[in-house]
């Protein structure tokens, strides 16, 4: 997957208003030419891999390589390939289709997941024999915990035997939309109803709600990791081991909610991120916005208005939409999106905006926004309005007059646009080597663009702040230190501290963090260790 995809996935549905700012950077970094504590460890092993995993202890490591007779195809023949780091020694390989089955390196043994035909096996990780097997639906990994969906349950299970630790039951049936933590213990779920999980202990609430709507048409499958992504090769390997890359923001994001699982042939509809505030939640399904406490008893239920104004599917209603509160009243944006089990999300129905007072919950108003097809790729919300930006222009909706507002541009040059930016959340190269953050302003939000470019877009043709050249972008963090990558091809990886940035690398493809050290693949197919203070 190239550069533009992953940043595409990773920064779409973003608030700028709810992105913490990383005051521990400064605003310009120097080039240090000095050498820093850090130790690169390069595995010369025979093979050229496409991605790679250690285990947790650092004893193992598992290779993603191609068979080079297969490697012109269109689906190349892929091989796990797993070795003891000591002696370099193979200790044993098996051929994997990377479109069916995800590996993951445990602890206990190298986990193999199938989600299409819902199985995971646990194999040795010594001589790849299986441990065992058990017919479930991978969700993710709590410590040593497997998450999955049994049956028409939420079950952890023990890495080690596939016990069952706890279990508790959820509607299933219309698939299963991870919402957003609460604490290190508490998340939201959505499987057409509402429930607040405890992960580690299984307790759950739950809030009747409506999100569930059949699709005949659909396969059945459809997965994406919300929790538990990172450290897997296999099944969208490159993504998995790249996301990292621009996930730099996981731990401030309060509205990060993403489909990882849909085990039947339904689909959850239109849901939104939850916001709290003065002791109560707020929350809106497809048909309605609601206020609950946190023991999930419902305040009030208010119906959204729905245009019903749908060209591609009327079965399907939009999926996703964005909740912000100010002062008094919430704001639920419809994106626009229809979820397709196969397919993911696409345009469906056209992006509105509803408003309601939070006191009571009666509702305020409705707004339509497009009138071409086009969904809202990001949203970023100040003092006076919200930005919507979709793929040629921006919409506002001003708070004072409750008014929207429009602006084209032309985006021939630069591609169309992807997401807004925020404070420090990626630097830019400068002409005297040094590196400055890109800032928004109180005139502009710099916004990024398909194409790569960072661009200013509060004139008719936007005007280029950065080229995908320049642009760094943080993977890492460690010790209270900082890994940015970027350049041409997204080669350079650069250690940022105290205010000056130092060349660690300009052969990366790839970049992981499994704890305190970071897994890089080389663009040679090689495997390299980076860790700090060692």
């Amino acid at each position: 997957m190239k550069r533009l995809t992953i940043i595409m996935l990773m920064f779409a549905f973003v608030f700028c208003s709810v992105m913490a700012k990383n005051n521990n950077l400064a605003d310009k970094l120097t080039v240090n030419k000095s050498s820093i504590d850090i130790t690169k460890q390069d595995i010369e092993l025979p093979d050229v891999a496409v991605g790679y995993l250690t285990d947790p202890e650092g004893n193992m490591i598992a290779l993603d390589c191609i068979d080079p007779k297969t490697a012109k195809k269109k689906h190349p023949k892929h091989v796990l390939k797993v070795y003891r780091l000591a002696d370099k020694k193979l200790m044993w390989s098996k051929d994997y289709r990377p479109e069916d089955t995800q590996y993951k390196f445990l602890r206990q043994g190298v986990m193999e997941i199938n989600p299409k035909i819902t199985y995971i096996t646990l194999l040795n990780k010594m001589d790849g024999t299986k441990i065992w097997k058990k017919n479930i639906n991978f969700i993710g990994m709590l410590g040593d915990s497997l998450i999955a969906c049994y049956g028409n349950a939420i079950t952890a299970f023990n890495t080690n035997n596939c016990e069952k630790i706890w279990s508790c039951k959820m509607n299933t049936n219309y698939g299963i939309t991870y919402c957003q933590p609460i604490d290190n213990k508490w998340n939201y779920l959505i499987s057409d109803d509402l429930y607040r999980i405890n992960l580690s202990t299984g307790d759950m609430l739950k809030l009747k709600s409506k999100t569930g709507i059949p699709d005949n048409n659909s396969a059945g499958f459809f997965a994406y990791m919300a929790f538990g992504r990172y450290g897997l090769i296999g099944y969208s390997s490159y993504m998995a081991a790249q996301s990292m890359r621009h996930d730099y923001d996981t731990k401030m994001r309060t509205n990060d909610r993403q489909l990882f699982m849909q085990p039947s042939t339904m689909v959850s509809g239109m849901h939104s991120n939850i916001v709290s505030k003065g002791g109560l939640n707020y929350y809106a399904d497809y048909n309605s916005f609601m206020c609950f406490d946190d023991s999930l008893k419902l305040v009030y239920r208010t119906k959204i208005y729905n245009n019903k104004i749908s060209t591609i599917n009327t079965s399907i209603k939009e999926s996703k939409s964005e909740l912000i509160v100010k002062g008094d009243t919430a704001y639920v944006v419809s994106l626009g999106y229809g979820l397709y089990p196969q397919y993911g999300y696409k345009f469906n129905n056209f992006p509105h905006i509803s408003s309601f007072n939070i006191k009571d919950g009666k509702a305020l108003d409705n707004k339509r926004l497009a009138y071409d097809s086009v969904t809202i790729a990001s949203t970023c919300v100040n003092d006076t309005c919200i930005r919507m930006l979709l793929n040629n222009r921006e919409e506002t909706y001003r708070f004072a007059d409750r008014n929207l507002y429009y602006f084209f541009n032309d985006t021939s040059k630069v591609g169309h646009f992807v997401s807004y930016l925020t404070d420090n959340i990626c630097y830019v190269k400068n002409a005297d080597n040094s590196f400055s953050a890109i800032k928004s302003t109180e005139k502009y939000t710099p916004v990024l663009t398909t194409r790569g470019y960072i661009v200013d877009i509060t004139e008719r043709e936007p005007k280029i702040i950065a080229e995908k050249e320049n642009t760094y972008f943080q993977v890492a963090e460690m010790n209270n230190a900082y890994f940015y990558q970027g350049g041409k091809n997204d080669n350079e990886l650069w250690y940022f501290n105290s205010g000056q940035a130092t060349l660690v690398a300009d052969d990366v493809k790839q970049v992981l963090q499994n704890n305190d050290k970071l897994e890089i693949l080389t663009t040679a197919g090689k495997a390299r260790i980076i860790s700090l203070g060692i």
